[in-house]
């Protein structure tokens, strides 16, 4: 082969699928009235001006060609041509625009009120369908689409002009100190100790020697958790065997485990339950909300139990 010669191959032949034509939705036609009074408009004129009138939109716009009129009225095309050009005579029928012949029929409308022009028409009918010849839906969306040079010379000038700003990564701190709950708890631990140190038995002197009251103390001593170093782990058994399930913040609620009793604070958790119980409530799973609700709860026993 040459080399002067450009090599090609011819594309797939497409796969054409006949499919069955619509059937014909038309239930009814509306035409004007004062052609059936009208002399001039012969019975002929008439029948052709309706079988127009079937094919047209709400705006009275139509694209039905001759050939067509003239296989539904069983009449020769010359005929219609004839009723045609009548009609547009007697101010029935007006051309919006004309096409070639044999490839696209003209665009006609029916009128039906002289003071009504087209845009009127289109206007009133747009909110129930699109009524648009197609030279008029042509004609505004090539005003509606921007010229692509013109898009390719301003995208230029915005990307000279601005460059995209890059977000620094968002580094994650804890919070430095305590937070508000530990904070919070803190208090009341110290108002605890406070309380229990006011009302603390006084010891009476015996010559060189110091004795306490024959006075038995209010509550029975339990072993407290902090003196037996027990882990937070341990301490989430504890509250996971009491049928809390601490999720988050599971470091708020080592503060109140260390500062009570393994019997104070099953007592709390069962008190707490029956609270929660009794309101219809789920069981708190952030180590925070928990730790809150326990040491108001306890605040509320010293409250009941000492009158403080």
């Amino acid at each position: 082969m040459p080399d002067n010669v450009v090599q090609f191959a011819l594309p797939k032949k497409p796969k054409i699928r006949e499919k069955e034509p619509m059937p014909d939705q038309r239930k009814l036609a509306v035409i004007p009235i004062r052609a059936l009074t009208d002399r001039a408009v012969t019975d002929g004129m008439v029948k052709t001006l309706a079988l127009i009138c079937s094919y047209c939109n709400r705006a009275g716009v139509t694209w039905v060609s001759q050939a067509r009129l003239a296989k539904d009225a069983g009449v020769s095309r010359q005929a219609v041509s004839k009723h045609i050009t009548k009609l547009k005579a007697q101010g029935y029928l007006e051309v919006v625009s004309k096409h070639w012949r044999g490839v696209r029929p003209d665009t006609v409308r029916v009128i039906y009120d002289a003071s009504i022009d087209l845009e009127t028409a289109i206007a009133v009918t747009s909110r129930h369908e699109d009524t648009r010849p197609p030279h008029i839906k042509e004609k505004e969306m090539k005003e509606m689409t921007p010229d692509p040079e013109g898009l390719k010379r301003i995208q230029d000038m915005i990307n000279g002009v601005i460059k995209p700003v890059q977000q620094p990564p968002k580094e994650y701190q804890m919070p430095k100190g305590d937070t508000v709950t530990v904070a919070k708890m803190k208090e009341q631990i110290a108002k605890k100790k406070q309380s229990q140190a006011s009302n603390a038995q006084p010891e009476v002197a015996y010559g060189d020697e110091k004795v306490g009251t024959n006075v038995q103390p209010m509550c029975k001593p339990e072993v407290a958790l902090n003196t037996e170093n027990i882990s937070i782990d341990k301490v989430l058994r504890l509250f996971l065997n009491k049928g809390f399930n601490v999720l988050s913040n599971q470091e708020s609620i080592q503060h109140i485990a260390n500062e009570t009793t393994v019997a104070e604070l099953e007592t709390l958790m069962d008190k707490l339950s029956e609270r929660y119980a009794a309101e219809g409530l789920p069981l708190p799973t952030d180590g925070a909300m928990l730790a809150n609700d326990l040491i108001m709860l306890q605040s509320d026993e010293l409250t009941a139990r000492h009158g403080i």
